[in-house]
This record gives structure tokens, C-alpha cells and sequence, in this order.
């Protein structure tokens, strides 16, 4: 038990909305350069800085390029931290100093000064699942996550989009909160998985309106 326990991942997993929140990347390089993206698709505000850049970044449209070298103050402002040069010195000053604004900080590729870690992500539509090894093995968590993907197939993405669209319905509906969670229950348990997996609208339609006792166009969806 004492082996297991010390294996266990002690990272808490958490989905954070970034949008128009300010994030600081340290370094211009290619790996720094996925990072930028992905924060901007997530709708985070991005500071880059780093002496030397990579051209992409520079295309980037709303991305605040400090071509420098790093110093503390680049992290004025900032709700979160990504060191990500090639420089073992600058990522540790990087860490530290986010440690000491009480601000969260990644290093890329050294877990031992993170305050937080990158999980490996399926994404398929609005699902979005995290898989993580708390740092042990990041190669192990990319193959967990081809593996996962393809037990996940779009017909999931789209139940999901087709729970969003009726969910303003159903929170609108007489009952309370235990009402609500059961409708939503007995919906993706019914056949209405098969329907979507199927390309059946009519039955998909059928299905809604049986739970609901009001007809859903799908149309849009299916």
C-alpha cells in the first residue's frame, strides 16, 4: 500500500476558463509557439517573451511580443505562468519567481517545478477529456489518450451538442435540481445515442419529445 500510495497522481484536475485572462509564455521557440495557440483557443490574453522568436509567432493576431530578455516584471499582471525556453536557468527564475507572486507556473518537461501540468487531451467536439500521469510518464499519458480517442466517436460529440441545446428547456421546467439531473439521465442512457450514432433524426426527435413532451428540431445538428 505504501508503494501505491506513493505512485499516486496528488495533481488536483481542474478546467480553467481563461478567457481574456492574461497568461505569460516565456520563450519563442516552436514548443513555445504550440503553447501560444492553444491558449488562444482557449481565449486567454498571451504575452510572449524571448530575445529570439520563431516567425509564427510573430502572425499571431492578438499576442503582446516583448522581444527581451526575461525579467520578473514580465509577469505583471498575469493570472498564470508557462516557462517553456531551452535555458535550465531562466525556467528555474521563471518558476521561482511565479512561486513567489503566488502566480501558478508550468516548466515544460520538468514536472519538479510546476505548480501545475499539461495534461494530454482528447477533444471531440465539447468534450473535452484530460489524461494525466501526475508527470511519471507523459508518453504513457499520449497513448492513453489515442487509446481513449478512439473509443469516442463524433456520434458523442454531437449527443452533446444536441444536451446543450435542450438543457435552457429543461432547467426551465418544473422540479429542482434532482429533477433536472434525472431527465438528463434517462436521455443518455436511452436510445438516443443509437439515433445520433445512426444519423436517425426522426427517432433522435421522437426520443427528445417523449422526455420532454415538446418537439426538439434537429436540424441543425443532425
Amino acid at each position: 500500500m505504501n508503494g501505491e500510495s506513493a505512485l499516486m497522481n496528488p495533481y488536483y484536475p481542474v478546467f480553467l476558463d481563461l478567457r481574456g485572462r492574461l497568461v505569460a509564455v516565456i520563450g519563442g521557440g516552436m514548443v513555445a509557439l504550440r503553447k501560444v495557440e492553444a491558449l488562444l483557443a482557449s481565449g486567454a490574453a498571451v504575452r510572449v517573451v524571448s530575445p529570439a522568436m520563431v516567425a509564427p509567432l510573430s502572425s499571431l493576431p492578438g499576442v503582446e511580443l516583448r522581444h527581451k530578455v526575461y525579467d520578473t516584471a514580465d509577469l505583471d499582471g498575469a493570472c498564470l505562468v508557462i516557462a517553456a525556453t531551452d535555458e535550465e536557468h531562466t525556467n528555474l527564475r521563471v518558476s521561482t519567481d511565479a512561486s513567489h507572486r503566488h502566480l501558478f507556473c508550468n516548466v515544460v518537461d520538468v514536472p519538479e517545478h510546476c505548480s501545475f501540468i499539461v495534461p494530454a487531451v482528447v477533444e471531440k467536439g465539447p468534450i473535452k477529456i484530460a489524461i494525466s500521469t501526475g508527470g511519471v510518464s507523459p508518453a504513457l499519458a499520449r497513448t492513453l489518450r489515442g487509446v481513449i480517442g478512439r473509443q469516442i466517436g463524433d456520434e458523442y460529440a454531437t449527443l452533446a451538442l444536441i444536451l446543450g441545446k435542450i438543457r435552457p428547456l429543461v432547467l426551465a421546467q418544473e422540479g429542482g435540481h434532482a429533477s433536472h439531473k434525472r431527465v438528463f439521465e434517462v436521455l443518455v442512457s436511452s436510445q438516443l445515442l443509437d439515433a445520433v450514432r445512426d444519423g436517425d433524426r426522426a427517432l433522435a426527435e421522437e426520443t427528445l419529445l417523449q422526455a420532454l413532451g415538446t418537439h426538439i428540431d434537429l436540424e441543425d445538428i443532425l
